[in-house]
């Protein structure tokens, strides 16, 4: 089982939370990031991604000040007993319903919290030196874990009660929170949460490896905060591609090239795909739907047959040339919640480009690559909504 507890979280106190969560940089554009520093001068984007002309080496020390000013002005306040924290998000008519604890770095190294994430050495240490300054993790890592029901019940009845937190995020996400705090209440949420026996990283694969590394450097510094939501309620969006020229083809010579592996037929409306191994596709105003028809040219194993993999082996890296989709500037990835509209106006704005819609990966998949020590392809996964940054933190030295 994973060691999970309860902790001391720190969180608004004498500030309105929606003015202090610092929203996804996902979901933001420089100006937005500019107006939230100017607008709410206590938000956690102070610290996460200072703006201005901070030099480099000045900016973990604004950070810091700013966290101690927070602290010194109690704009946040630690809670004087240990919480368990049960999380609501709604966004459309999504909900997700878990809960904020921490969990010990220790179940990450013995693999039974699991990613399926590629990390790098420099964002890792990036991370770490961030979180170190402050010795306070401001953001959870998300997880998911198979659905329990016991526990799930339990946290529906606990959601009865009136919260403590209750607001409309930047994204127009909303957020509710529930301290709990009554001592038998965190009992009965310890039996059921240590009844859990793996989490597997959504979001948060660099956080995660950045503790690792702190807990390296101070063995007290050996917690982490999660936050944790039932397998089926995690939802995953897909996670589009953009692709700057045709590699020197002329139209018909890409689709020429294109229906050698896939089955390619024009649609009257913008296309988003039904089933796996399906794909829409845009360009010069025209969208196509194309169905991978070479089953027999992959191989029987997981990472083979999911629809990035189609997509890069059968069409990005022979026709189009991308050969990395990390560091090839030709290639832009657009998270589905931001819509088709979206893939249709980066195209429009470059008539030269190319864009493909992909049906959304499924959370058993993540599950069963993580299962098998496994890493997804780049940009695979878009969970959204995801938990906010800043709504609790956790300070390491309790």
């Amino acid at each position: 089982m994973i060691d999970i507890r309860p902790f001391k979280g720190t969180r608004p106190f004498n500030e309105e939370a929606k003015n202090l969560i610092a929203p996804s940089t996902d979901h933001l554009n420089e100006k937005h990031l500019i107006d939230i520093h100017e607008k709410h001068y206590w938000n956690y984007l102070k610290i996460l991604n200072p703006v201005g002309q901070l030099k480099e080496t000045d900016t973990l020390k604004a950070a810091k000040g700013h966290f101690d000013e927070m602290k010194n002005n109690h704009i946040i306040k630690q809670d004087d007993s240990v919480c368990f924290y049960i999380y609501k998000i709604k966004f459309n008519n999504h909900i997700q319903t878990g809960f904020l604890a921490v969990a010990n770095i220790r179940d990450f190294i013995d693999n039974k919290i699991k990613g399926h994430e590629l990390t790098y050495e420099s964002r890792l240490k990036e991370r770490a030196d961030q979180m170190l300054n402050i010795e306070t993790q401001i953001g959870p890592i998300y997880v998911s874990y198979i659905d329990e029901n016991g526990l799930d019940n339990l946290i529906n009845d606990l959601t009865k009660s009136s919260p403590d937190y209750d607001f409309e995020s930047f994204d127009k996400s909303h957020h509710t929170l529930w301290c709990i705090q009554n001592p038998e209440q965190i009992n009965q949420l310890s039996r059921s949460i240590n009844s859990i026996s793996s989490l597997y990283i959504a979001d948060g694969h660099h956080r995660i490896g950045a503790m690792k590394k702190i807990s390296e450097i101070n063995e007290s510094f050996n917690y982490f905060m999660i936050a944790a939501f039932p397998k089926s309620q995690s939802k995953i969006f897909d996670y589009n591609r953009v692709i700057k020229d045709l590699n020197e083809l002329s139209v018909s010579e890409f689709i020429e090239k294109i229906e050698n592996f896939f089955y390619c037929k024009r649609q009257s409306t913008s296309f988003r795909p039904k089933k796996i191994k399906e794909f829409g596709m845009y360009h010069h105003n025209q969208w196509y739907s194309l169905n991978f028809k070479k089953k027999e040219l992959l191989d029987d194993n997981i990472l083979s047959n999911l629809d990035i993999n189609i997509l890069n082996q059968y069409c990005l890296k022979p026709i189009l040339g991308i050969q990395d989709v990390n560091n090839d500037e030709r290639i832009r990835f657009i998270a589905g919640c931001h819509g088709l509209e979206t893939l249709e106006k980066k195209v429009n704005d470059n008539p030269d480009s190319v864009a493909f819609s992909l049906f959304p990966t499924h959370i058993d998949d993540v599950i069963e690559v993580a299962n098998q020590n496994l890493t997804m392809p780049p940009k695979t996964t878009w969970f959204d909504p995801k938990p906010l940054d800043g709504l609790v933190v956790y300070e390491f030295n309790q």
